[in-house]
């Protein structure tokens, strides 16, 4: 991946993720439960039985094995399920101490960045990323994959765009499409943030003052990887409100 160095910019505010989707009521059974607890009524045995260990670290072996299984579920079911997927994934990452996460040991070196391969369990895959201060990594697409980036140390800033209309496939290069910014902001240790086949899915990064370390979490839906390519965006909004970017890919490298 290639980088380049410069002060990170603070990130525009911006609000939730645009991307609006039917979700399910399956919080009504967990607000009839703290509705209990705020008014002391004591816990069924079946209520306890459901909670109990849910915040109970994970070793990496516990994580990998909830993981692969996570993953394989998710192979068998249409795209959107991806955010369900993607919040069950980061609750069991953020119970595994970063301490306890594999280390890369035979990084892939360019100017301001070391990357590889880090951990490997059928569908599953880790990415680590090791940036110097100042060191970005470019904008870029993904094959349909689900994503979850974990700030592992440092301070990341980064930022999330979705395509808005058509756009020519990303072996097309040069040819003007628009995209939508959706999300932006800051990651510190333990923060993370995701995309998925339908939302969110080009993302960049910029490390901090002092550096960054950041790992994704990826499960790839398809074999295809002539599908990633980096892209450049237009100096300006084309809409200011509502962050809408002209763009062009760039290819894969």
């Amino acid at each position: 991946m290639s980088v380049r160095h410069e002060e990170p910019a603070l990130p525009e505010a911006s609000g939730a993720g645009l991307c609006v989707e039917r979700r399910s009521l399956l919080w009504l059974p967990l607000a009839a439960l703290g509705g209990k607890l705020v008014a002391g009524a004591p816990l069924t045995a079946q209520e306890a039985g459901e909670t109990a260990g849910a915040f109970v670290p994970l070793t990496h072996d516990e994580l990998g094995r909830r993981w692969q299984a996570l993953a394989r579920e998710l192979l068998t079911l249409p795209a959107e399920h991806d955010e369900s997927y993607a919040a069950q994934l980061a609750g069991l990452v953020a119970r595994l101490p970063l301490a306890a996460l594999p280390r890369l040991e035979k990084p892939n070196r360019s100017p301001g960045l070391a990357a590889g391969l880090s951990w490997f369990l059928a569908p599953c895959a880790m990415i680590e990323f090791q940036l110097e201060p100042g060191a970005v990594v470019r904008l870029h697409n993904h094959p349909p994959q689900v994503v979850l980036t974990l700030c592992a140390a440092g301070e990341v800033a980064y930022r999330h765009l979705e395509l808005e209309g058509e756009a020519p496939p990303c072996t097309e290069l040069g040819r003007d499409f628009l995209v939508r910014e959706t999300r932006s902001g800051f990651l510190r240790p333990g923060g993370s943030t995701r995309l998925t086949r339908l939302c969110d899915g080009i993302h960049g990064f910029v490390a901090g003052k002092q550096g960054a370390r950041i790992v994704d979490f990826t499960v790839t839906t398809t074999p295809d990887s002539s599908t990633f390519s980096y892209l450049e965006l237009g100096p300006e909004a084309v809409e200011a409100e509502r962050r809408v970017y002209e763009a062009v890919w760039l290819g894969p490298s």
